[in-house]
C-alpha cells in the first residue's frame, strides 16, 4: 500500500486559526504521529469570498455551462462578477495556503516520507468536520503543486470506514442509476461510458430502463438485492436528496434500509451529480470504503468528461486517488474562458475522493500476466528453505530467543526504572542477562566458562536462583519498587522451570535530554498493580521448601487465584511518552508470539498512537487510563479500557462548578493538541452548556512561553470564574504549568482539576491558602473504603497507600488474566472481553464493557482534597483526602495536628 498522510483539524475557527495533527499511516495502521505542528493561520476572509463566489456561480446557473457571447451586456457583466469572484477566491486559497506555517507542516510531511521517490503515489486525507475546508481548493497548496515535493500526490476528504478491507474481482458488479434528465441532461452519454466497461469484466445492471423513469419502489427493490461492488449515480442531487424523476426529490434517509443490506459489499459508490457532500457524510455511516461526489452543483458536460476520465485511468490499473487526480486535472481545460464559447469556472475543482486511511488503495482489476518459465525449478527452491529453516530449529532447540538489550522492553535481563539502581538489584538483573546472550554464544561449548554458563541457564538454573536471592535482597530493601518484583517473579517461574502465561505491560519512564530518568512516578505507580496481580498468581505455584531461606513477598495475606494451574510472566516496555518509542514497542510486542496480550499505554496519546498496531494485528490491549472518546469513535475489537471515557469525566467535572462550588462560568486552561486533553475540554465545554453555564475562555497550557502570571491576570478581569486545569499525560510541560496556576492562583478562584493533578508533585508546592479552593477529580482514592482488602493488602505489600493508577492497573491485568483464564489464545482472550456477559470485580467497581466499543461500561469518580496533615517526621506533610471528608481524622488519617 502507497504511504498516507492524514491531516486531522478538530477544532479551530478561520478568525483563531486551526490546530492540527499529522497522521503517517502505511499498511493499514499508523507508523508515526507529529502532534506539535504550528498551528494553520487565521483566514477570517475565506467563508466570506468563498460565499459570495458560491451566490454567483449559483445564479448563473452553477449546474450549467457559463458562455461568453460579446453581444450580451448583461451576461457579460455576470460573467465578469464571476471571473472576479473566482479570481478573489483562488487568490485567497493560494495566499493562505502558501503562508510560511504551511511550509512548515510540508517540511514535517516530507521528512516522514522522505526515504519515498518524488513520483510516489501518496494519499493525502483531510480529516476535518468544517464545511469550508472540506470545499478548499487543497490542490493549490505547494505540497501538491511543486514537482519537488509530492506532485502525484491527491487529497481525500476522510470517511467513517472501518469494516474490512476488500478488493475488486471480476466479475465487477455495477448497479448504474440514472435519475431525472430535467434541464436535459444527457445522461444517455454516461449510460454509455458506463456500459463500456462491460468490455473490462463488469457485469453491468441499469436502472431505469431506457425511456423508462425511475421511480422510488425500483430503486429501493433494487438495492435491495444487495450484491453489487460500485454504486453509480447520474442524474440531479441536492444535499440529501436525489432527484428520481421530474419534479420528484427523494431524501436518502427513506433507503436507508435498502443501503444498510447493500453497503455490506458496496468498495466504491460515485454519486456524478450535484452538491453531493451532504450524501456522502450519510453514505459514511453505511462503511462504504470508497465515495467520489461533487462539492457544489456541476454542470452536465463536466460531471460525463470527469466520468470519462476517471474511467480511462481507473481501468488501466491505476489506484483509485490517482485516477480521480488525473481526472480533476484533465477538467482543467473546461476552465479556460474562451470567446463564443462555454466554459467552467473551478470545473476541477468539484470531484473530490472520500476515503479513510485504513483502507488499501482500490483497482480495478487487471488481466493476469503469464510469467515464463523458472530458471531453478521448484522443488530446488523449497529444499533449500527447508534445510534453513532446518538449521535454525536445531539452534532454537538448544537455546530459546534471546531478549535484547536497549530495546525499552525486558523482563528482566536490564532494568528500565533507572532512577536509581541498588546493587542487589543490579545483581540479579546482570544473572538474568547472562543467560540471555545470543545462541551463537554458547557454540564454543569446549570453552568451560561457556559450557558452566549455559549449564547455569539451562541444565541446573542456578543462575536464575541466584537472580532470585539478589531480586529478593533487593526487595527486602526497597519494597517501593514494583520493578524488582516483577523481575523476582520472572526469575522465579524460570528458576523452578514452572509453566506459564506472558503478558506485556506499558509504561512511561520520562527522560531528560541527557537521557537520564526524570520521572518515574506513573511508570511506577502502573508497575505496582500489575506487579501486585501477578504476585497473586504466582503464590499458587512457587514452592518455598525449595528455598528456605526465602520469604516470598505476600505470602501471608494475599489472596493466591490460579490461573490454570500456570504461573505469570510480565514483561515490561517503556514508551517514554514519545510516539516513535511507542510504536516502536508497540511493534515488537505484537511480533512476539508468546505474549498473549498487552496492558498498553497510560495515556490517551500513546494510546492513539499505537492502538491500530495492536487491533491490525489481532492483539488485545487493555488501557488502564487512555479516556478521549476518539478511540472508540472507530471500530477496533480488540481494544479494551478500564477508566471512565471523557463524556463522563467532563459530567462528573460540570457537576462539581455547578452543584458542589455553585459556580457556573468556567476558564478552561488545556493542550489543544493533546488527544486526551481536547476531547476533555470538548465534553466539557458541552456539559457545562447543557446545564446552563459557559465557557468563558481557554489557555493553551502546553506552549513553550507560557505565562501563568499573565494568564491568572485575564481570569482577574473576568470575575469570578473557576479555573479548569486539564493538562495532558505528561506529554508537554502542560503538568508543571498546571503547578505554576494553583500558586499563582493564591487560593482566589476555584479550581477543578483532572486526575492527573492528583499526584505527589501537587502535595509538594502545597500551602494551606493554595489548596483551600482546589477538587481534584480521580477514579479511586484508598481511603474512600479503607477497609477493604485491596487498600489493606496494597498497605502491607508496598508500605503504604497507593493511587488510583496502581487500582486501574491492577484491574486491567484482571480483566487480561481473566480472558486468559476462559480462553488463553490471542482470539479467545477477546473473544472472552467482547462477549456481552463477560465482567470482572475489580477494585474499582464492576468491570464490563460496552457491546462494540470496548469502552467501560461505568466508573463512578471520586473527588479529592489537598490538607495538611504533619507527622513528627515531615512537619510540612500534604495529603489529599476523599472530599466527603473535611479534615484528615475524619478519614481514619493520624495527623498531630491538622488544619
Amino acid at each position: 500500500m502507497a504511504r498516507q498522510v492524514v491531516i486531522k483539524i478538530e477544532e479551530g475557527s478561520f478568525e483563531l486559526g486551526f490546530p492540527v495533527i499529522l497522521e503517517f499511516w502505511q499498511d493499514g495502521r499508523i507508523i508515526a504521529t507529529e502532534r506539535k505542528c504550528p498551528q494553520l493561520p487565521p483566514n477570517p476572509d475565506f467563508p466570506i469570498v468563498y460565499d459570495e463566489w458560491r451566490n454567483i456561480y449559483t445564479e448563473l446557473g452553477g449546474d450549467r455551462a457559463i458562455e461568453m457571447q460579446e453581444g450580451q451586456t448583461t451576461n457579460i457583466s455576470s460573467l465578469e462578477g464571476c471571473q472576479n469572484a473566482t479570481r478573489a477566491l483562488e487568490s485567497n486559497v493560494r495566499n493562505w495556503l502558501g503562508q510560511p506555517i504551511f511550509g512548515a507542516i510540508t517540511a514535517r510531511i516530507i521528512g516522514q516520507l522522505k526515504d519515498g521517490t518524488p513520483n510516489e503515489s501518496v494519499r493525502v486525507i483531510i480529516d476535518t468536520s468544517n464545511p469550508y475546508l472540506r470545499k478548499l481548493s487543497w490542490d493549490y497548496w505547494d505540497l501538491f503543486e511543486k514537482s519537488y515535493f509530492l506532485p502525484q500526490a491527491e487529497f481525500a476528504l476522510l470517511s467513517k470506514y472501518n469494516r474490512p478491507t476488500e478488493t475488486l474481482e471480476k466479475p465487477i458488479h455495477l448497479l448504474a442509476i440514472f435519475g431525472s434528465n430535467e434541464g436535459e441532461l444527457q445522461l444517455q452519454q454516461d449510460r454509455e461510458l458506463i456500459e463500456n466497461l462491460q468490455q473490462h469484466g463488469a457485469k453491468i445492471t441499469s436502472i431505469p430502463a431506457r425511456g423508462n423513469s425511475l421511480t422510488p419502489q425500483e430503486l429501493f427493490d433494487t438495492l435491495w438485492l444487495g450484491n453489487w461492488d460500485i454504486i453509480f449515480y447520474a442524474g440531479h442531487s441536492s444535499a440529501r436528496n436525489i432527484h428520481v424523476d421530474r419534479g420528484q426529490d427523494l431524501p436518502i434517509n427513506l433507503l436507508k434500509e435498502a443501503l444498510r443490506k447493500a453497503a455490506s459489499k458496496v468498495k466504491l459508490a460515485i454519486f456524478n451529480s450535484c452538491d453531493g457532500l451532504g450524501l456522502a457524510e450519510y453514505l459514511a455511516d453505511f462503511d462504504i470504503p470508497h465515495i467520489i461526489v461533487m462539492r457544489e452543483p456541476v454542470p452536465d458536460l463536466v460531471a460525463r468528461r470527469f466520468l470519462q476520465y476517471f474511467l480511462e485511468e481507473f481501468t488501466q490499473g491505476r489506484p483509485l486517488h490517482a485516477s480521480v487526480r488525473e481526472a480533476r486535472r484533465h477538467l482543467k481545460q473546461l476552465e479556460i474562458p474562451i470567446p463564443n464559447e462555454l466554459f467552467y469556472p473551478r470545473a476541477s475543482r468539484l470531484p473530490v475522493l472520500i476515503q479513510n486511511p485504513a483502507t488499501p488503495e482500490l483497482y480495478w482489476p487487471q488481466p493476469k500476466k503469464h510469467p515464463g518459465k523458472s530458471p531453478i525449478k521448484p522443488k530446488y527452491i523449497i529444499l533449500f528453505f527447508l534445510a534453513i529453516a532446518g538449521v535454525l530449529g536445531i539452534c532454537r532447540w538448544f537455546y530459546p530467543q534471546p531478549e535484547m538489550l536497549g530495546d525499552n522492553i525486558s523482563k528482566g535481563e536490564e532494568i528500565l526504572v533507572k532512577l536509581f539502581q541498588p546493587r542487589d538489584k543490579q545483581r540479579g538483573v546482570d544473572a538474568v542477562a547472562q543467560c540471555q546472550k545470543p545462541w551463537n554464544y554458547f557454540l564454543p561449548i569446549w570453552n568451560g566458562h561457556i559450557r558452566e554458563q549455559w549449564r547455569g541457564c539451562l541444565i541446573t538454573k542456578n543462575i536464575y536462583q541466584e537472580a532470585v536471592q539478589n531480586l529478593q535482597q533487593s526487595w527486602k530493601t526497597d519494597r517501593r519498587d514494583p520493578e524488582t518484583l516483577i523481575y523476582l517473579n520472572n526469575a522465579l517461574l524460570e528458576a523452578t522451570e514452572a509453566n506459564f502465561y506472558t503478558i506485556a505491560v506499558v509504561v512511561p519512564v520520562l527522560q531528560d535530554e541527557t537521557g537520564q530518568v526524570s520521572n518515574a512516578e506513573v511508570a511506577e505507580e502502573l508497575l505496582r498493580g500489575v506487579a501486585q496481580a501477578q504476585m497473586e498468581v504466582n503464590l499458587s505455584l512457587f514452592n518455598e521448601n525449595k528455598y528456605s531461606n526465602l520469604t516470598l513477598p505476600g505470602a501471608n495475606f494475599l489472596d493466591s487465584k490460579s490461573l490454570n494451574g500456570k504461573g505469570l510472566k510480565i514483561i515490561i516496555a517503556n514508551d517514554a511518552n514519545l510516539e516513535t518509542q511507542a510504536n516502536k514497542v508497540a511493534n515488537t510486542i505484537v511480533k512476539r508470539s508468546e505474549i498473549r496480550g498487552v496492558i498498553a499505554s497510560w495515556t490517551s496519546e500513546m494510546t492513539m498512537a499505537t492502538v491500530d498496531i495492536y487491533n491490525q494485528n489481532q492483539f488485545v490491549s487493555v488501557s488502564p487510563g487512555a479516556a478521549t472518546s476518539e478511540l472508540t469513535q472507530k471500530l477496533r475489537p480488540f481494544f479494551f479500557r478500564i477508566t471512565a471515557t471523557n463524556n463522563l469525566r467532563a459530567e462528573a467535572m460540570v457537576d462539581v462548578l455547578m452543584n458542589k462550588i455553585n459556580q457556573n462560568k468556567a476558564t478552561i486552561f488545556y493542550n489543544p493538541a493533546s488527544a486526551y486533553s481536547s476531547d476533555y475540554k470538548k465534553h466539557f465545554k458541552r456539559k457545562l452548556s447543557e446545564k446552563g453555564g459557559y465557557v468563558i475562555d481557554s489557555f493553551d497550557i502546553s506552549r513553550s512561553d507560557f505565562n501563568a502570571k499573565n494568564a491568572i491576570q485575564k481570569v482577574r478581569k473576568y470575575g469570578n470564574s473557576a479555573i479548569v486545569l486539564i493538562p495532558d499525560g505528561q506529554v508537554t510541560d502542560s503538568f508543571a504549568n498546571a503547578l505554576e496556576i494553583i500558586k499563582e492562583n493564591g487560593g482566589q478562584n476555584w479550581i477543578v482539576g483532572d486526575s492527573s493533578i492528583y499526584s505527589p508533585k501537587t502535595l509538594k508546592i502545597a500551602q494551606p491558602q493554595l489548596m483551600e479552593k482546589l477538587i481534584v477529580t480521580i477514579n479511586w482514592h484508598p481511603l474512600s473504603n479503607p477497609k477493604s482488602d485491596f487498600s489493606q493488602t496494597t498497605e502491607q505489600l508496598w508500605g503504604g497507600p497507593v493511587s488510583g493508577r496502581t487500582a486501574l492497573s491492577y484491574d486491567a491485568a484482571r480483566v487480561l488474566l481473566e480472558g486468559i483464564r476462559q480462553q488463553p489464545t490471542r482470539w479467545g482472550i477477546q473473544k472472552t472481553l467482547a462477549d456481552k456477559t463477560f465482567h470482572v470485580e475489580g477494585v474499582t467497581g464492576k468491570i464490563e464493557f460496552k457491546p462494540g466499543t470496548g469502552d467501560r461500561q461505568k466508573l463512578p469518580l471520586e473527588l479529592v482534597r489537598v490538607v495538611s496533615c504533619p507527622t513528627k517526621t515531615n512537619s510540612d506533610r500534604f495529603v489529599f483526602i476523599p472530599y466527603k471528608y473535611s479534615k484528615p481524622e475524619d478519614a481514619g488519617l493520624k495527623c498531630l495536628s491538622s488544619k
